[in-house]
């Protein structure tokens, strides 16, 4: 069968097939950002009686994320961070309109490893793709001077001791992030992370694999779907670059893992 397949390729049939089978395993691998379809809304929801009480939202775009957990987590007060200007306007009118102002910290800049500023590119068309290189080579870029902070010296800034919840999207700088947040990682400071997964490690060279030995000993990771997130140690073919979000729970909080694994 794989023989005859391969040797019929080209053949209407076969490539209509094959279609069909990418269709089915990019569904079954839950491949996309959909914040409502893809499990990272569940999540919040299951994570509801933790009784979150501080998170962070890096790469808040225009809040959607922000406003989900301000709605689910009742206690809880966020800080929010977003780099380039024009986005950071719609999530300030976002947030003004929400019964929420008086929970969320706005943050006109973004976070990396280093404290200063860099040329960032903005797309006009998807705002969302903001990047610090420019990767997106079928989009028009803007380049732009950015604002950088380390999360560890926000943190002192603001005499934040604890951090319940982490959640990082910035188009594929997820691992700066968390080198400059280092000294909450490695104090266990930090319950819970969430941080995209994709294609951008192919240009970045930090591999899914560089992910777990950073942060796997202190934390469990797993791949966020609809309903669980499936926790598991890391193997080689889980290295498919396909877009999708990851979850980090602390080995010191089972409860937590618990929440999100039925």
């Amino acid at each position: 069968m794989k023989v005859a397949i391969s040797r019929h390729r080209q053949a209407l049939p076969i490539k209509l097939l094959h279609e069909v089978t990418a269709f089915i395993e990019e569904s079954y691998a839950n491949e996309g950002s959909d914040f409502a379809s893809n499990g990272e809304h569940d999540l919040l929801k299951k994570l509801k009686q933790a009784d979150f009480r501080t998170a962070f939202d890096v790469g808040a775009n225009t809040g959607a994320w922000s406003i989900a957990a301000l709605t689910l987590w009742l206690n809880c007060r966020v800080h929010a961070f977003e780099v380039a200007p024009d986005t950071y306007k719609e999530l300030q009118e976002h947030i003004a309109a929400s019964p929420f102002a008086d929970r969320i910290v706005l943050n006109d800049f973004g976070v990396s490893d280093a404290n200063g500023a860099m040329t960032m590119y903005y797309y006009p068309d998807s705002p969302e793709l903001t990047c610090d290189s420019p990767r997106h080579v079928n989009e028009v870029a803007v380049p732009f001077e950015a604002k950088l902070e380390r999360l560890d010296d926000y943190c002192k800034r603001h005499g934040i001791e604890q951090v319940d919840f982490l959640k990082v999207d910035v188009e594929g700088a997820e691992n700066r992030v968390f080198k400059g947040f280092s000294d909450f990682l490695d104090g266990k400071k930090v319950n819970c992370i969430q941080f995209e997964y994709g294609a951008f490690s192919i240009q970045t060279r930090f591999l899914l694999k560089d992910y777990y030995e950073l942060l796997g000993e202190r934390y469990w990771m797993g791949k966020i779907y609809p309903s669980y997130v499936d926790f598991r140690d890391y193997d080689w073919r889980m290295e498919n670059f396909r877009f999708c979000n990851y979850c980090c729970v602390s080995r010191d909080r089972p409860d937590l893992k618990k929440l999100l694994e039925a």
